[in-house]
């Protein structure tokens, strides 16, 4: 704790001495408001957050099309040449537009920022404000397109900033337009607490509650942007509409799907994530899942030769192997990763001590007599593990889910009594889970035909068959799982 607390000390002076912002602030677009709010905004912070939440949710959608698009296409072998293309129409589309061209640390520092009341042009004057509004959404709408093609390109480009600067646009926009309707219509009820004479609309924060609402739409994060956004305006009074306003947007993001864009990305991968803030309901036991004993490839304590070990990491397409006194008993004394077993298996095979025929040891308590006094045993036993995770056979498969998920284990050894009976990995629950997905959206599909069919709008001489409304099995003979 005290090396954090030196560490974070040493870079904030740094940052300080440094100034890389030009600012003489720690942050690129730090800002602090003079006017608080009143509760009738809630309603436009409440409206800023289902708008973000829309668009947020609309943009990852894209963008994941997009990327999974490149990756079946061909344009995955012109990457250099894509970047080019996609450079060279982003530059001639941002310079139509002043929110485009400008600099994106920049665009957002402006946003922010609060009006004195006496500009005259730009962002706070009233001459072209509805011209101000157009532009401001126009650019929000580019911003969205030009994000969903850059991300995935061949060069680092992230989704942060961008979001941010589409939610403040957003957010500017409307707040122009609320600051417009309380010019005009001073007397509305709906305006009733403010005072007269004085500014009541601060468009700014309207800016900074769509940033935080396109953050939390888009990344799926709460609380991680409510301080974000607390740390860049350095006012309490303001986290309570961000709370509100990321609250929704992300309530409505999640009712289109619960994985964000960092997650997107993982399943368009294919690696075997399983998120912390879902909750899996599945159905069946260990044994329908893990891979049988038989059909592993296992390494016995002795009888193993340098030679042997050499084959098996050239042929065998596993990241590990059970270590077993036998492969008659299948008792279980550990479990070896294929990386390290290749790393001792190299270094024996530089050594004038071993030959192809060096015996190796496994587990601990095992003698083995090498075949001359010239040779010596390769000894695997200080990279095997020796006290791996297992689990009883039947065990519920939610059980093995939730090991998986708590612990962030790769694999689950099922054992009985010692003996080694199979394996699961993480990639076999995450493949229980898509399939589970896939089941449900079939289940509910005949449903809801029937539905219609039994409307009475709509007549029919003879009636859909009755369905069954029951929940199919998430694992049968035909899974690709078993």
């Amino acid at each position: 704790m005290w090396r954090s607390l030196f560490c974070a000390t040493a870079a904030a002076v740094t940052l300080k001495l440094l100034n890389p912002f030009r600012n003489g602030k720690l942050v690129p677009f730090q800002v602090t408001y003079d006017r608080t709010w009143d509760l009738f905004e809630l309603w436009f912070f409440v409206t800023i957050g289902l708008v973000c939440g829309v668009v947020g949710m609309l943009q990852n959608r894209l963008t994941l099309y997009l990327m999974e698009y490149r990756q079946r296409s061909v344009l995955k072998n012109f990457a250099r040449g894509e970047v080019v293309v996609v450079a060279l129409g982003t530059a001639l589309i941002s310079y139509l537009s002043v929110y485009l061209r400008a600099d994106m640390v920049t665009l957002v520092s402006n946003l922010f920022t609060e009006c004195t009341g006496q500009e005259a042009d730009g962002l706070c004057g009233r001459k072209d404000r509805a011209g101000n509004v157009a532009s401001l959404l126009v650019t929000s709408v580019l911003r969205v397109l030009l994000t969903s093609v850059a991300c995935g390109l061949a060069v680092p480009a992230g989704m942060f900033t961008p979001s941010m600067a589409t939610g403040a646009s957003i957010g500017r926009a409307f707040g122009m337009v609320v600051q417009t309707m309380h010019e005009n219509h001073a007397s509305w009820r709906l305006f009733a607490a403010c005072r007269p004479d004085v500014p009541c609309i601060t468009p700014g924060v309207y800016a900074l509650v769509g940033a935080a609402s396109m953050l939390a739409s888009t990344t799926r994060m709460t609380v991680t942007v409510v301080v974000i956004m607390f740390e860049l305006t350095d006012a309490l009074i303001y986290v309570l509409p961000i709370m509100l306003a990321v609250t929704v947007s992300k309530s409505v993001a999640d009712a289109f799907g619960k994985d964000g864009y960092f997650e997107g990305i993982i399943h368009l991968n294919g690696y075997p994530f399983l998120s912390m803030d879902q909750e899996y309901v599945l159905h069946g036991s260990s044994d329908e899942l893990m891979v049988r004993a038989s059909e592993m490839t296992v390494v016995t304590a002795t009888g193993e030769t340098l030679q042997s070990i050499s084959e098996l990491l050239r042929e065998s397409p596993f990241s590990g192997f059970p270590v077993v006194r036998s492969r008659e008993s299948m008792q279980l004394l550990g479990y070896i990763s294929k990386s390290d077993m290749a790393m001792v298996a190299k270094r024996a095979r530089i050594s004038s001590l071993h030959t192809d025929a060096s015996p190796c040891c496994f587990a601990h308590g095992s003698n083995v007599e090498p075949p001359s006094t010239q040779l010596q045993v390769v000894d695997f036993r200080p990279w095997v593990d020796s006290t791996p995770i297992t689990i009883s056979h039947g065990t519920n498969i939610n059980l093995v889910a939730e090991t998986f998920r708590q612990l962030g284990v790769r694999y689950l050894l099922i054992v009985h009594h010692g003996a080694l009976l199979g394996i699961i990995t993480k990639k076999d629950i995450v493949r229980v889970v898509r399939m589970q997905s896939r089941n449900y959206a079939r289940a509910a599909l005949p449903p809801l035909l029937a539905w219609f069919s039994s409307l009475p709008s709509r007549q029919t001489d003879s009636p859909l068959p009755q369905q069954q409304h029951g929940r199919p099995p998430i694992l049968s003979s035909e899974s690709p799982v078993l």
